[in-house]
Formats: structure tokens, C-alpha cells, sequence
């Protein structure tokens, strides 16, 4: 029996070690689910407090918020460019549709970001730490390859890209600058996402927030000093805003590498754990994939909203740019009050994968619910500014009378849709969390397309019979506030249904 033993546990070294052998059992479901030992969990795993929340999610909400000041940056700056207001609504404009651009680069790779989440924080309640290197691993090589790939079609199809987009004259210039810069890093800027997922996914909230710090700082001067010449440095204008992000995103994709390569937290990976494996990118796109339907049905559906809505609004005003400008700086500003709450949601998800995999599915629903309460509060507080005095943050984001008039009531809209928004991301990451990602897509698709669409469509029918046909983008975000009500609806009442608890991944 002893020689057994110590042949089992020789194997074991052995496929560990080996980079072209993998440990099958560690990669089987149903093993992978298998409840540890009594000892394990108790060492392992607490219960579930308001402590144990903010412990993960603070770090988090702080990442997100330097996440958001990246963003901030780079509109404030191009909205500040030497030149008139005409030459700065179209700077924000080109800046705000490749925000649309560098969100659709994260959508191709999120079904790895969600799958890896999920199975590396099972994994890691359930004490097999192998799983969870393989795993994350297999999904950070795999999105580097995908991100590569399209970062060369990105830069080959500038032109094209821009001109769909609906950027015209000053606008599409420089749209078409920006882009060909920014694409120089996507590849290693997918490496910073999924890694940090998968490290948030082990527990470890900590080091993405230096991470993303680090990043910040160095977006916000060497933008900020490359667009305006400060420090003797040339003024590039739009180029140099672009430039500034591409070096911020190039270190923090290195700096994650780092971290992962040698170990720093709870997650070790090694150069052959990059090697996709085909049997385990299977598990975690069975996991992400409605996830990233969900996000791409979702970009789609902006992104028809800027090209027929946002333009013919800018078209109706007389003026080219402005409306996305506006657009823009009010999405900006909202991700200071919905930022957090997005902190509050990658929390829940990691303690409701990891309890699960611990076999503790009262505390998983416990952690998910008092991480509700917590995002909900802070986001009504943080929207009261922005339904109070949408004026002076519009005014101070953008240098432009036009851009601050036309955003002004889509400004207040966004604030009154954060309470509800609160209770959409927390109950949707919870159940991906879970695994659980199908009605989270259902719920946006269903929200996209049956209720902002055609409440846009009613309010545009509505203004334009009226004679005011220049305020489309406020039925924009009429739309919007009654969609991401009606998503909170919908993932509330299948979390609290708790079909979740016996999910399989």
C-alpha cells in the first residue's frame, strides 16, 4: 500500500513538472468539484462577513476607480487641446469612439476572463492549486493570441474602421492617430486584464490594484506631457494623449507578467502553463462564452446607437462631434459612481466561486447579498452630484459650450439609473460567479434589444414630431435608464431564486 502511495504521489510530480503532461484528474470536472477535507476548508474559508467583503472588494473599487481616472485622463486631455471648441469636440470625439474600440478588444477575450474567474476561484476553495495555475495560464496565453490577431486588423483597417464608425473630417484624423498607436499594446494590455482576473479569481484583489496604480500614474503624465509639451517633451496633441496610454498599458501588461511569473500571490505560473491546452480552453469558454455574448450583443448595440443616433443627432445640431463628445464625458463621469459597484460585483463573484467550491453555499449567498447592500449605497451617494450639478462636471471635463449643453439631461439620467444599475452588476457577477452565466446574458440581450432599443426609438419618434429633433442623445439614456432597471429586475430574481447554488463548472 505505502509503495502505491509513493507511486501516486511520483506521478503527480511528474506531470506537474513535465510541461507536456498534464495532471487529467486535477483537469476533470467532476474531481474538480470534490469536496475537500474538513481541515482544508476550515483554514481555508471563513464565514461570510461586511469585513471579509470589503477586504476584497476595497482594494478592487480602488482599482477600478484609478481604472476610471485612465479613461478620465485621456478625455480631459484631448477636451483641452490647443485650438477652438470646434477642434476639441472632435477631439473627444475620436477619443470617446476608441474607448468603443478598446472595449470591444476586451470583449474578445472576456469568455477567458470569465471562465478563468470561476474555475480558478472553485479551485482555489477546493484546495487544488494545480487546477488553478493550468487554468489561468491556458487563458492568459490564449487571449494574448486572439488580441494579437485582431490588433493587426485594427491597425491594417484603420481607415475603414474610423470611417464606419461615423467620425468624419477633424474627427476621423484623429480617430485614425489614435487608433494606429493604440493598437501597438492591445495584445499586451489583454495580458493585464486576464491576468488580474485570475489573481482576483485566487483571492488576491491586492496586487491588481498596484498594478493598475502604477498604470494610472504613468497615463496621467506622460499624456498629460507628451499632448501639451510640458517638461520640455514635444506638444503632440491627439498622438501624444495615445502615446502616453500605449506606454501606461505596455508596463502594466509586463508588470502582471511579473507578478504571475514569479509567484508573488496565490497564483504561480510558469512559461509552459501559457501553452493553450485545447481540453481546458473548452472548460473555460464553456463558462465565458455566454458572457461574452452577452458583452458583444451588448457593444453592438452601442455601437448602432453611435453610428445611427449619435451622428444624425450631430447632423440635426448642425455641428460634428459634439454629441459624442457629450456622449462620452457623461459615460466618464458615470464610471466614478458605477466603478465601485463593479468593485463590489468582482467580489461577490470570487467569494461566491470560492464558497461553492468549499461547499458552503449559505455563505456564497451571504457574501453576494451583503455585497449588494454595500454597492447599492455607494452608488446612490456617488450619483447625487451628478443629478445636482451636471453643469460643472460637464464644463470640466470637456472646454466646450456646445458639448455641456447637449449633455446635461442625459447627465442627470445616468445618476438616477445608479441605484438600479447597483443591484444589476452585483446579482449578474454573482451568478457568473457561480458559473451561472447564462440568464446574466439573457437579461442583457433581452434588455438591449426589447427595451433601450425601443424606447429610444419612441422618444426619437416623439422629439422629432415635437421639433426637437438635436436632443437625441437624451432618448439615448432614456433608454438606458429604464434598460438597466429592468436588468436589475431580472438578475435579482435569479439569484434569489438560488438555482445557482448547484451549478456544475
Amino acid at each position: 500500500m505505502k509503495s502505491a502511495d509513493a507511486n501516486l504521489k511520483a506521478s503527480r510530480r511528474e506531470n506537474d513538472s513535465d510541461p507536456r503532461r498534464i495532471d487529467l484528474s486535477d483537469m476533470d470536472p467532476a474531481l474538480a468539484l470534490e469536496r475537500p477535507p474538513e481541515r482544508l476548508i476550515k483554514h481555508t474559508l471563513g464565514p461570510a462577513t461586511v469585513a471579509v467583503v470589503w477586504a476584497l472588494a476595497f482594494p478592487t473599487i480602488i482599482e477600478q476607480v484609478l481604472q476610471a481616472v485612465v479613461g478620465l485622463t485621456d478625455t480631459i486631455v484631448a477636451g483641452h487641446i490647443p485650438g477652438d471648441a470646434s477642434s476639441r469636440a472632435a477631439a473627444g470625439a475620436a477619443v470617446g469612439i476608441m474607448n468603443y474600440l478598446q472595449w470591444f478588444v476586451g470583449l474578445m477575450t472576456s469568455a477567458f476572463g470569465v471562465g478563468a474567474t470561476a474555475i480558478v476561484a472553485r479551485s482555489i476553495g477546493a484546495a487544488r492549486p494545480r487546477v488553478a495555475r493550468r487554468v489561468a495560464g491556458t487563458s492568459v496565453g490564449g487571449g494574448f493570441i486572439v488580441s494579437a490577431v485582431l490588433a493587426l486588423l485594427l491597425f491594417i483597417f484603420a481607415r475603414q474602421v474610423v470611417w464606419v464608425l461615423g467620425l468624419h473630417d477633424l474627427a476621423a484624423l484623429y480617430g485614425r492617430q489614435y487608433l494606429r498607436i493604440m493598437v501597438v499594446t492591445i495584445a499586451l494590455q489583454t495580458i493585464g486584464q486576464l491576468g488580474m482576473a485570475c489573481m482576483r479569481g485566487a483571492g488576491d484583489t491586492v496586487r491588481p490594484m498596484l498594478i493598475t496604480g502604477g498604470v494610472t500614474i504613468i497615463n496621467v503624465l506622460t499624456s498629460s506631457s507628451l499632448t501639451f509639451g510640458w517638461f520640455g517633451l514635444p506638444a503632440w496633441g491627439i498622438q501624444g494623449n495615445a502615446l502616453g496610454t500605449m506606454v501606461a498599458f505596455f508596463c502594466g501588461g509586463i508588470a502582471t507578467l511579473v507578478v504571475l511569473m514569479r509567484g508573488m500571490g496565490k497564483l504561480k505560473i510558469n512559461f509552459r502553463h501559457l501553452r493553450p491546452v485545447p481540453h481546458v480552453v473548452m472548460r473555460v469558454l464553456r463558462i465565458g462564452v455566454p458572457s461574452w455574448l452577452e458583452g458583444m450583443l451588448l457593444w453592438s448595440g452601442q455601437i448602432l446607437i453611435v453610428i445611427f443616433i449619435i451622428a444624425r443627432n450631430d447632423a440635426a445640431l448642425g455641428l460634428s462631434g459634439v454629441t459624442m463628445a457629450a456622449h462620452n464625458a457623461v459615460l466618464r463621469i458615470e464610471s466614478i459612481a458605477f466603478l465601485p459597484g463593479f468593485g463590489f460585483g468582482i467580489a461577490a463573484a470570487a467569494l461566491v466561486g470560492q464558497y461553492l467550491g468549499a461547499g458552503r453555499a449559505d455563505q456564497a449567498r451571504r457574501a453576494a447579498i451583503i455585497s449588494l447592500k454595500m454597492a447599492f449605497w455607494t452608488m446612490t451617494v456617488a450619483a447625487v452630484p451628478m443629478v445636482l450639478f451636471p453643469h460643472r462636471l460637464l464644463a470640466w471635463m470637456v472646454d466646450s459650450p456646445p458639448v455641456v449643453d447637449v449633455g446635461v439631461w442625459p447627465m442627470v439620467l445616468a445618476g438616477l439609473a445608479q441605484p438600479g444599475f447597483a443591484i444589476a452588476i452585483v446579482m449578474g457577477s454573482g451568478l457568473k460567479g457561480a458559473g451561472e452565466t447564462i440568464w446574466p446574458m439573457i437579461s442583457t440581450i433581452v434588455g438591449m434589444f426589447l427595451v433601450r432599443v425601443p424606447i429610444m426609438v419612441f422618444f426619437l419618434w416623439l422629439f422629432h414630431h415635437l421639433g426637437r429633433s438635436g436632443q437625441g442623445l437624451i432618448a439615448v439614456w432614456l433608454g438606458i435608464f429604464v434598460d438597466l432597471n429592468f436588468r436589475a429586475l431580472i438578475n435579482g430574481w435569479v439569484f434569489f431564486r438560488g438555482r445557482w447554488q448547484t451549478k456544475i463548472v
